[in-house]
């Protein structure tokens, strides 16, 4: 009973970091924004008005202004050098590298980078008889393709509870099973060791014993 409450504890703290670490970054840019530039703002109506008037919201108006310009300056080449020295910057201290790089792989396996993920397949892995859970990345075309008399695909599969690492694999498409889930709901079962599975029909498809 207590492993199984341990084992809920911690998937609980894998799939809710994500959400709580972006919510508290929200948060404390809201916060900064709106008591440095809100505060000016009011000081610059004030120059104008001759009062000094706070505006309801300009904080939030701000603060998502601020996340556009920062975004739009991370897309572009010098604004990408600027964040890699940064965080270059940011692993100069032990105490913030494992905290800095653990959050970070936890958000990008939860973030925009899952969209190269075509779909969620099942294959054999690492030999045959047992089974991982991959992510079809692409169609086998070009060189790799001709290699092979049949049609393969390029599987990523992730290691347990770490996803941003793991295994890239070449495929025949006939060993690959596709399962009815979304990327999401297959890194939930990744991170959490298996503790939480996507409800769905007990008789859905395709034998894997035979």
């Amino acid at each position: 009973m207590v492993t199984l409450f341990r084992n809920y504890f911690i998937t609980g703290v894998f799939v809710s970091l994500p959400l709580v670490v972006t919510i508290w970054v929200l948060w404390l840019v809201f916060r900064t924004v709106e008591t440095t530039l809100g505060a000016f703002l009011a000081w610059v109506i004030g120059l104008v008005t001759g009062e000094p008037r706070h505006i309801p919201g300009v904080g939030l108006v701000l603060t998502v202004v601020v996340l556009m310009l920062v975004g739009m300056v991370a897309t572009n080449v010098i604004g990408r050098r600027l964040v890699a020295a940064g965080e270059r910057l940011l692993l100069m201290f032990p105490v913030v590298r494992p905290i800095y790089t653990g959050v970070k792989q936890v958000i990008e396996a939860f973030g925009v980078k899952r969209t190269s993920f075509r779909e969620v397949v099942l294959l054999q892995h690492p030999r045959p008889g047992l089974w991982a859970i991959g992510f079809v990345t692409n169609e086998g075309r070009g060189l790799i393709a001709a290699h092979f008399s049949e049609p393969v695909k390029t599987v990523f599969v992730p290691t347990a509870p770490n996803p941003t690492s793991g295994f890239f694999v070449i495929a025949p498409e006939r060993e690959l099973i596709r399962l009815d889930m979304t990327p999401e709901e297959a890194f939930k079962i990744i991170v959490s060791g298996g503790v939480i599975m996507p409800n769905g029909p007990e008789d859905g498809g395709r034998s894997l014993d035979g």
